[in-house]
């Protein structure tokens, strides 16, 4: 079972909360002893895990859409292209191979293609 970074980080984040509240009500048990005078609290750890899970998720969201500028550009040939991914993609073709075709024959490059895909979806989901 696979995990994507958004569930990863929201169950560190509540794993790392819990042992927080652990720490600070009951006792201190989530620590390593690092020296003498010093304990790292694991709850710390997972926390910056959690986050950093949590912003690669947002980055990489962000990074889906097709911009503004690449709609400009390849906007017409994406048209114009559209009747053979819809094609491709009800013949269950797996999508890096529909944008590699795209590609051979449109010149739109596959990572264009693979978001124009993932916006087409959205806009299939939403229309059920």
């Amino acid at each position: 079972m696979r995990f994507n970074p958004l569930q990863l980080g929201v169950v560190a984040a509540v794993v790392a909360l819990a042992m927080w509240l652990t720490d600070l009500l009951w006792q201190p048990i989530f620590r390593v002893q690092v020296t003498d005078s010093f304990a790292l609290p694991i709850w710390m750890l997972l926390a910056i895990y959690a986050a950093l899970q949590l912003w690669f998720w947002s980055a990489t969201r962000e990074r889906m859409d097709l911009s503004d500028d690449e709609v400009a550009r390849w906007g017409p040939k994406l048209e114009e292209a559209t009747p053979e991914i819809v094609q491709q993609w009800q013949a269950k073709i797996p999508v890096k191979d529909i944008a590699a075709s795209i590609q051979a024959a449109h010149g739109i490059p596959v990572d264009v293609t693979l978001r124009y895909i993932i916006a087409l979806g959205k806009h299939v989901s939403t229309q059920h």
